[in-house]
């Protein structure tokens, strides 16, 4: 670096660049900062930015946060309104095959107790689509992307960033998406919107939507608004929490791998105005077909069986 500042064929910007690269080579990952987060109203994930890069790298400090038998505490499932994520200013890239008229998934995410979560755990198990052929049809139908019409994209972000970081609890791809999907079905937020006369096109509240959900599964969820192009309040997002069962292990069939508890931040409802604020539910977006009556039935059993 001398030699090039001496000869003058270094320019300032390079410069700066150069050292700014040798700064972060030099910083360990145990200095990046720690940011919390919330509901958010947008596909992309909210997360960005630093977070506990690796499990490893804080295991055995007195502090570090984490759960000792799975590197988390517990899992948000996200759910996400299409009619709400379409309508806003950013807009959304439908898919080109329809998916389920119904709350369509987001992800499955590792979080601590604290307001961190780890991320990005495991860099020796790249994403492979082919170990998810038989879980293609309901990966389709319920967790799509509304960002672009690459699905494997969006599902290896999911994998790469936060099904890594739960191998303890599901030590392959497979038993991860398979997970989820089976959370999506024991908690069908269409199905209990729906029962509890929650429907789209309508006007609600969030303390409604709350107590529909708390009134069928016994846990307060986490919930999300954000703005229509015009400015409405609308109904976004739901996040349920669970916890990992202290027998889980590899191979437990996923009904026995997780609980489901009050989450911590449902109090949250800043994104939603207030518990009695009146939120709007948009219709499904491209004139979806009726979902099937037997389906939404099954569904909603389904939920109270759990």
């Amino acid at each position: 670096l001398s030699r090039y500042l001496s000869t003058g064929s270094f320019d300032m910007a390079r410069t700066q660049a150069l050292a700014l690269l040798l700064i972060a080579a030099l910083l360990p990952a145990a200095a990046l900062p720690i940011a919390p987060h919330g509901p958010s109203d947008s596909r992309v994930d909210p997360r960005g930015g630093a977070a506990l890069v690796h499990r490893a790298a804080t295991a055995g400090r007195e502090d570090a946060p984490l759960d000792v038998a799975f590197g988390f505490d517990f899992l948000h499932l996200v759910q996400e309104w299409p009619g709400s994520f379409c309508d806003s200013k950013q807009g959304c890239v439908w898919p080109t095959d329809q998916p389920v008229l119904g709350w369509l998934l987001h992800g499955l995410w590792p979080e601590f107790n604290n307001g961190t979560w780890p991320q990005y755990c495991d860099a020796a198990a790249p994403f492979n689509a082919s170990a998810l052929t038989d879980l293609l049809p309901e990966l389709e139908a319920y967790w799509p992307s509304l960002m672009s019409k690459d699905f494997p994209a969006f599902w290896a972000h999911e994998w790469t960033r936060h099904g890594t970081c739960c191998e303890a609890l599901t030590p392959q791809e497979h038993g991860y998406f398979a997970l989820v999907l089976h959370l999506r079905e024991t908690f069908d937020a269409f199905a209990i919107l729906d029962a509890a006369g929650i429907h789209p096109g309508m006007n609600t509240t969030l303390g409604a939507v709350q107590g529909a959900i708390r009134a069928t599964t016994g846990v307060a969820v986490e919930v999300g608004c954000n703005r229509a192009k015009d400015g409405t309040i609308q109904l976004y997002e739901i996040r349920a929490c669970f916890a990992p069962m202290p027998s889980a292990k590899a191979g437990t069939p996923p009904a026995s791998l997780v609980k489901a508890l009050d989450c911590a931040k449902a109090a949250d409802v800043s994104s939603c105005g207030g518990p009695h604020t009146p939120i709007h539910l948009p219709m499904f977006p491209h004139a979806a077909p009726v979902r099937p009556k037997a389906r939404a039935q099954r569904a909603l059993a389904a939920v109270a069986a759990k």
